[in-house]
């Protein structure tokens, strides 16, 4: 039995007919490999297992956010020098496994047409995961034409796998840790949040982080917990480097008076999009205190990235709604978050 069959059995599944298919794939050459399909199939899970399987310390698993921002300090440290930035950045790899790999930003698809023949010049093997195949890729009718040689340069150097049964594994998630241990609270009475263990944040307690470059305002930090407005969050020039900089630090998040993202306004709806990505991928346990449920929040919001994996990755969380009491499922026990009582500060 493969490490793939053997881990799946662990964790209570059967590889579908898809995901047998990136098996072989992965586990038959040292080719380079495209897995992409809808979200919750498996993609990941597929590239981590192979990652932790592959027999050498000469691997990195990095996110698209991390990759790029890692990247762009690289070739200001080498000034403008991508092949330099790249020595620096994978001198010692020899696997590079790169999640979620997508491109919606026209300036994001030059510096990717530059990016892709210079990374696969490199005998490195290159997994990347996607919920786009490649002919989707930079979908805007106005540049998709000028990215059409990167996408035959990806299809010819990559082996492209549709990872695309019919369950979406993620809504079986029994939310015992991380991401999936946290809460989409509506609309975050005190009731709620005392059932939770929150206790809100005096104005004293206002303080300024500069993570990553931008100034941004938190109403309360602790050793391993960050409380924030989604104003202050969101709707400001904040950027994923922020979020992921915040996020190696602090473990748990609350992120208050989340508002219908149909009427937050474009760019702080994406950045919203771009803080659940981060915090999922990093597996930061986080309490959502909303204005609506998941499925009113996302409804219509016009995002530039694919509301389908947002949607999916707030639909693991725990619900708490007014309607039902304003208790938690029964299923679930209260998160311990890490907001000590004013007195015990």
């Amino acid at each position: 039995m493969s490490v793939f069959d053997t881990t799946a059995q662990e964790l209570g599944f059967a590889l579908d007919a898809a995901q047998q298919r990136a098996v072989a794939v992965l586990a038959g050459s040292d080719r380079n490999v495209y897995l992409w399909g809808p979200v919750g199939r498996g993609k990941s899970w597929l590239m981590a297992t192979y990652f932790a399987a592959v027999p050498t310390d000469r691997k990195k698993r990095i996110h698209f956010h991390e990759f790029f921002r890692d990247l762009h300090l690289a070739i200001r440290r080498h000034r403008s020098n991508l092949s330099a930035a790249l020595d620096e950045l994978l001198s010692d790899v020899d696997l590079l496994c790169f999640d979620e790999f997508h491109v919606h930003d026209p300036a994001d698809g030059k510096f990717i047409a530059r990016l892709v023949p210079a990374l696969l010049e490199r005998r490195i093997r290159v997994v990347l995961t996607s919920n786009y195949p490649p002919w989707s890729l930079l979908p805007n009718p106005l540049f998709h034409d000028d990215f059409l040689p990167t996408i035959e340069l990806i299809e010819s150097s990559l082996t492209v796998v549709a990872i695309d049964g019919a369950l979406d594994y993620r809504t079986t998630s029994r939310h015992e840790g991380g991401f999936a241990a946290g809460w989409w609270v509506t609309p975050g009475t005190a009731e709620q949040r005392a059932h939770l263990g929150l206790c809100p944040p005096d104005h004293g307690e206002r303080t300024i982080l500069v993570p990553a470059g931008h100034a941004v305002h938190a109403r309360r930090v602790t050793e391993h917990s960050v409380w924030f407005d989604f104003g202050d969050l969101c709707g400001t020039t904040t950027a994923p480097a922020d979020y992921l900089a915040l996020a190696t630090s602090h473990r748990e998040w609350v992120i208050d008076e989340v508002p219908d993202l149909r009427t937050a306004g474009r760019e702080a709806a994406q950045r919203f999009a771009n803080l659940v990505d981060v915090l999922y991928d990093q597996d930061v346990t986080p309490v959502f205190l909303a204005a609506t449920p998941v499925a009113d929040l996302i409804a219509g919001a016009r995002l530039r990235l694919d509301i389908a994996r947002i949607a999916s990755r707030l639909g693991q969380l725990g619900a708490v709604e007014a309607e039902e009491g304003s208790r938690p499922e029964p299923n679930r026990a209260s998160v311990p978050i890490d907001f000590p009582e004013r007195g015990d500060r």
